[in-house]
């Protein structure tokens, strides 16, 4: 065969000079197109991603859409290696962008790369052109000969003014990367950039017509991790799937099209002994060296990650210290489906390894996630002894319920720190009913000797079921069990115990024992038990009518729920419901009766309910809400079912004193004389002699036209000789007097308490019981305006805003006066 002549290019294939065509379905991606524009700016732009990230495609679109005529492309391959023909393709290619160049007439020598003249007369070239022309390099891992490398780094060292490269790869080549990075000459998009965002897939979906809803469109994100190849998979299959939900649920682990791809693309490439390490640590969704040591029983599998790290970017570094490593979602579902299909003895093997890996780093999360896939029932139990009360507290209910319904039941009725753990759970998903049967199996197996610590655990979780319950005297005995709790649950005991002194009114105590629980859950990591002290110190705002920060602390807690997941939550519950007290004291009902149905999403149903207390809260709230929204009637009932269905017991005086204002100003304004009697009967049980006890009298003896009786009755709330259960009552009590006042014909004293109801509204921030005063309060008020001074004239225009805003009128009309006013 003759030789071949030495100075000539080899022959190139006009396709591997071509820009690709793009798919039909092409999801242009501005963000993407603007990086590489701005990358012009610097000598080379990398592009590195693993297989199937969209890399071709986005470079081909920016080419095409930006009308590159000063682009060369390269499609590289494995013939590439051979010098001569990588540079006859580098050359063909820029010869074909830049006309009449010296470049076209380039001879190419026998081993260009290492040509020092050759490589001069290349530089010599490019740094004549008029303007930089821009060389893309597609599939650069394909160059595993030094020589086309080292070519290549010739170019970058000498950076001829008229080259920009554009070099994309699946792993980073083996070029001076690190000296372009120092000298800022090096722009880098990589697999994280070229991950597809939610919107990004939505409109992926759409070229095929597929919509999906919000939740599965974020699964379909979460398990592709936003790769390219396993979304248009993805959306491929979906054309086809009538149902969007189980072919999620299937998709990552028994997809065929992902599964051949990741076969043909990625394992295939890898040799036989990295594809089987893959497949052993595919039991954990991150491995460090070590775990990967422990699991495969090879002591150099650090060494073992970082290879294929470098050869697929479907594994990287997740960690640096200590040094962890992530597998790709699908790549990863693939190979433990792959796994589970051939030796499941083998794979339920490797997951109690990883159990107890986990285990002896205290890792109890990741530990018993291991234990339930192993299967071993006596491990998951051995471990939730172990943790499950410490998650609780931490907030991880979900896992703790998954692992104990993957046990038999019979181990869990049997052992009585597992059903308080389930009681306890049961309890803050807010299933009370349950949570008692929880108690009763724990009683039933309860040991002779339990020990401090189960001990003081019952005593949680029962005080925790008398918390939910509403009654105070419950709250208080069950606590007794924690006064020596352990330190492990010292922050839980506290809380607790400052939640039984807030309900029977000690107020300083309550704050000792809630600060102490909130700094200790935060010393300990108990993030729920911190939520749960948050919770409590905004009822306790709220006891001492600090009305601001009760909203402030609630709105922090709802926050922090939403961030944790935690919606579903008894904490959730309570803090909704302290958002629609202060959205009733802020005069917004509409806002009122939304946090309380939020609320009431969590309180059982059951009837009697058996979270009497948060029932009573969940309904007087939203029964107040829907009547000042103009559902008179259902409103009052809903309030008169509140006190009704509570049953008996002893509530927070608060409770009482809310429920029974709020009922009592209803009915009477409804002409329901019997329900307003009740409603003072069971107000003077449950707070005798408090100031609201005082005003629901005062106001009922106003309602039958005996003034001077309800002037008499009233006397004591206004001069302090009576002691409120709620601040803001004596706001009400100085509205009515002023009405009382009228109604004799002493104005000058209605203006005198109207100002005193006024100064006391706007220091509490409690606009309520102006914006919804009776029709001759109203009238008082805009006749005085300009009298008032400066700071009640500025709540009253507050006031006359608020009830102007309000979706439906109010109990009475707006007087001409105040329409003029408005």
């Amino acid at each position: 065969m003759p030789e071949e002549p030495r100075d000539e290019r080899h022959r190139v294939p006009g396709t591997k000079l071509a820009v690709p065509e793009a798919p039909s379905r092409l999801v242009s991606r501005p963000r993407l197109l603007a990086m590489l524009d701005t990358a012009r700016d610097t000598q080379v732009t990398l592009v590195s991603a693993p297989a199937g990230a969209g890399k071709t495609l986005l470079l081909a679109e920016w080419v095409r859409e930006r009308g590159r005529g000063d682009t060369a492309w390269v499609s590289l391959d494995s013939d590439d290696n051979d010098d001569r023909r990588f540079w006859s393709a580098l050359l063909d290619a820029l010869s074909a962008t830049v006309r009449d160049s010296p470049l076209s007439r380039l001879a190419v020598p026998a081993n260009p790369s290492a040509d020092p003249a050759f490589l001069a007369d290349v530089v010599n070239s490019l740094d004549d052109l008029p303007e930089p022309v821009v060389l893309v390099l597609d599939d650069v891992q394909e160059l595993t000969n030094p020589q086309p490398l080292q070519g290549l780094e010739a170019l970058l060292q000498h950076q001829p003014a008229g080259l920009r490269l554009v070099l994309s790869t699946r792993h980073d080549p083996r070029l001076p990367l690190a000296r372009l990075r120092l000298a800022e000459e090096l722009t880098e998009i990589r697999a994280e950039d070229l991950r597809f965002s939610a919107a990004e897939v939505r409109a992926l979906l759409a070229t095929a017509d597929i919509e999906l809803d919000h939740e599965q469109l974020h699964r379909l994100v979460d398990q592709t991790e936003g790769w390219a190849a396993g979304l248009r998979l993805a959306t491929l299959s979906l054309a086809e799937s009538a149902d969007p939900d189980r072919f999620l649920a299937e998709f990552a682990a028994n997809d065929r099209a992902v599964g051949e791809y990741l076969i043909d693309e990625v394992l295939s490439r890898l040799p036989e002994d990295m594809a089987e390490f893959l497949r052993t640590i595919s039991v954990a969704d991150k491995v460090s060296a070590e775990l990967a040591a422990h699991l495969s029983g090879r002591p150099e599998a650090g060494a073992v990650l970082d290879a294929i790290a470098e050869r697929t970017s479907l594994v990287f570094r997740v960690d640096a210290v200590p040094r962890a490593y992530h597998v790709h979602s699908l790549l990863r579902s693939h190979l433990l489906a792959d796994l589970a299909r051939q030796d499941p003895q083998r794979a339920a093997t490797l997951h109690g390894a990883a159990a107890d890996w986990f285990s002896a780093r205290d890792q109890p999360s990741r530990a018993l996630m291991h234990a339930i896939r192993a299967g071993n029932d006596r491990r998951t139990t051995e471990l939730l002894h172990r943790y499950a009360v410490g998650l609780i507290l931490n907030g991880s209910h979900e896992l703790v319920r998954e692992v104990l319904d993957s046990l038999d039941a019979r181990p869990v009725v049997e052992d009585p720190r597992l059903a308080l753990v389930s009681g306890l759970l049961h309890l803050e998903q807010g299933d009370p009913a349950e949570a008692e049967r929880d108690i009763a199996h724990a009683e039933a197996s309860w040991p002779a000797d339990p020990g401090a610590e189960l001990a003081a655990f019952r005593g949680l979780v029962r005080s925790r079921l008398a918390q939910v319950s509403g009654d105070v005297d419950d709250l208080v005995a069950s606590t007794e069990e924690l006064a020596t709790a352990p330190d492990s649950l010292d922050a839980a005991a506290a809380l607790q115990r400052g939640s039984a002194l807030l309900a029977t009114g000690d107020r300083a105590g309550a704050r000792r024992l809630l600060r102490a629980a909130l700094h200790a859950a935060r010393d300990g990591g108990h993030d729920y038990v911190g939520i749960q002290a948050l919770t409590q110190l905004s009822g306790l705002a709220a006891a001492e009518g600090d009305y601001r920060q009760m909203v402030t602390l609630a709105a922090a807690v709802n926050e922090e729920n939403a961030r944790r997941g935690w919606q579903r939550t008894l904490e959730a519950a309570t803090a909704s419901l302290m958002l629609a007290y202060g959205a009733l004291l802020r005069a917004d009902p509409a806002e009122c009766v939304r946090q309380a149905r939020r609320a009431g999403q969590v309180v059982d149903t059951a009837d009697p309910p058996v979270m009497r207390g948060m029932n009573l809260s969940v309904e007087t709230l939203r029964g107040a809400g829907e009547f000042e929204l103009g559902d008179r009637t259902g409103g009052a009932r809903r309030l008169n079912a509140a006190r009704l269905v509570s049953g008996g017991g002893r509530f927070a005086a608060e409770q009482i004193a809310l429920c029974a204002l709020l009922e009592h100003r209803a009915a009477l304004l409804l002409g329901w004389g019997p329900a307003a009697a009740d409603a003072l009967r069971w107000a003077q049980t449950g707070i005798p002699d408090s100031a609201e006890v005082h005003l629901m009298r005062a106001r009922a003896q106003l309602a039958l036209g005996r003034r001077e009786a309800a002037a008499k009755i009233v006397q004591p709330v206004l001069d302090g000789s009576v002691v409120p259960a709620i601040v803001w009552s004596p706001i009400d009590a100085w509205l009515l007097s002023a009405e009382i006042s009228l109604a004799v014909g002493d104005r000058p004293r209605a203006r005198r308490a109207l100002k005193h109801a006024l100064s006391m509204a706007d220091g509490l921030d409690v606009p309520y019981p102006v914006v919804f005063a009776a029709p001759e309060i109203t009238e008082l008020l805009t006749s005085e305006l300009g009298k008032l001074g400066r700071a009640a004239e500025r709540f009253a225009e507050r006031v006359f805003a608020l009830r102007r805003a309000l979706d439906v009128p109010p109990m009475v009309p707006l007087t001409a006066r105040e329409q003029a006013v408005l």
